[in-house]
C-alpha cells in the first residue's frame, strides 16, 4: 500500500530576481507529524502557499493523494492550512468564524471545537479584532485541530502564547493525532520545545531541501566531541568535522556522521568527551555552515 500523501517534483518559484524555492522535490507520508524548519526567508511560507494553491509555481508539480493539486479541487479540500496571519473579518465573532470555517472541512468536529475553546479559555462571543495575539493563535489552533483534515498545516501556531499554553497545545495535538491520525505539518521557530512531537523533520535553506529525515535519525547524525587539541586533531582526522571552536584549552568539534558503538569506544579510550547535540543546535549547524551538512 502506498503511504505517499503529498509529493512535489522540481518545484521552483521566483519573485523578480529572488528564487524563493529552487528545484524542490519532497515526498510526505500519511499519518506523520512533520516539523518544517528554516531560517527567515528560507522558503517555508512559499512552500506552504504553493501546496495550498495560494500562489503558483513557475515550474514543477504538486500531487496530493495522487492528483495534481492545481487541477483538483477535491485534493485541496482535504487540506486545512492555518497560516501565521489569517484574513478573518475583524468584526466577526469567534463563534461565527468557527462556524464558517466548519463549512470548508467535511470532517470538522464542532463538539471538539467547543471543547477546545473551553480548554484554552477562548471566548466565542468576542469579535476577532478584540482578540490578543495569543488568542488569535488559539483560534487558529481550534480550527486546525477540529478540522480533522487529512492534511493539516500550521504556520507558527504558538505565536503570542506563554510556555504553559504552548505545552497544552503540543499535548492536545498529540492526543488528537492518536485518536484521529493524519498528516500534520508544523512550521515553527520554537524548535527545541516542539521537536519531540515531530515524526520527521524537514529542513530548508535558501529555497532548497537540505534534510528530510526522522527526528531520531537527525539526532543521531551529529555529535559533540571535545578534549585536548592534539588528541582531537589526531583522532578525528578521518571524521567529517563541520565546526570547531576552542573553549579555554579544550577543543570542541561538531562531527557530522552517525557514531557507531566501536567509534564511541575508540573516542572514549582516548579520553575524549562525546555528547549529543540539541535539535536547535543541529538546525543551526545544518543551515549555518559553509561545509556541506546535507542528510537524506
Amino acid at each position: 500500500m502506498n503511504d505517499m500523501i503529498l509529493e512535489t517534483a522540481n518545484l521552483t518559484k521566483t519573485y523578480k530576481n529572488v528564487t524563493a524555492l529552487n528545484d524542490f522535490s519532497i515526498t510526505l507520508e500519511k499519518n506523520k507529524i512533520y516539523g518544517l524548519l528554516g531560517r527567515n526567508g528560507a522558503g517555508k511560507t512559499t512552500l506552504l502557499n504553493l501546496l495550498t494553491s495560494r500562489i503558483f509555481a513557475h515550474s514543477g508539480d504538486i500531487n496530493i493523494f495522487g492528483e495534481n493539486a492545481v487541477e483538483s479541487e477535491a485534493a485541496l479540500s482535504k487540506i486545512c492550512y492555518m497560516p501565521e496571519k489569517n484574513m478573518f473579518i475583524p468584526k466577526m465573532k469567534v463563534k461565527e468564524i468557527i462556524a464558517t470555517s466548519s463549512e470548508f472541512y467535511e470532517n470538522f468536529d464542532m463538539n471538539y471545537a467547543d471543547k477546545l475553546c473551553d480548554k484554552f479559555k477562548l471566548s466565542k462571543g468576542k469579535k476577532y479584532h478584540e482578540l490578543s495575539r495569543g488568542y488569535e493563535s488559539i483560534l487558529r489552533i481550534v480550527i486546525g485541530l477540529a478540522s480533522h483534515s487529512p492534511i493539516t498545516i500550521f504556520d507558527e501556531p504558538v505565536l503570542g502564547l506563554d510556555a504553559a499554553v504552548r505545552d497544552m497545545f503540543y499535548k492536545e495535538l498529540l492526543e488528537d493525532f492518536i485518536e484521529h491520525p493524519r498528516t500534520i505539518i508544523i512550521s515553527t521557530h520554537l524548535i527545541e520545545e516542539s521537536a519531540n512531537i515531530f515524526s520527521d523533520i524537514i529542513i530548508i535553506k535558501d529555497g532548497k531541501l537540505i534534510s528530510l529525515t526522522s527526528t531520531e535519525e537527525l539526532r543521531e547524525s551529529m555529535f559533540y566531541c571535545s578534549g585536548r587539541e592534539d588528541i582531537i586533531d589526531r583522532v578525528l582526522s578521518d571524521m567529517n568535522v563541520i565546526h570547531t571552536e576552542m573553549v579555554g584549552s579544550v577543543k570542541v568539534c561538531v562531527v557530522h556522521q552517525k557514531l557507531e558503538a566501536s567509534e564511541l569506544k575508540r573516542l572514549q579510550d582516548e579520553n575524549l568527551d562525546v555528547s549529543p547535540i540539541p535539535i536547535q543546535k543541529l538546525f543551526i549547524y545544518f543551515t549555518d555552515n559553509d561545509k556541506e551538512a546535507t542528510h537524506e
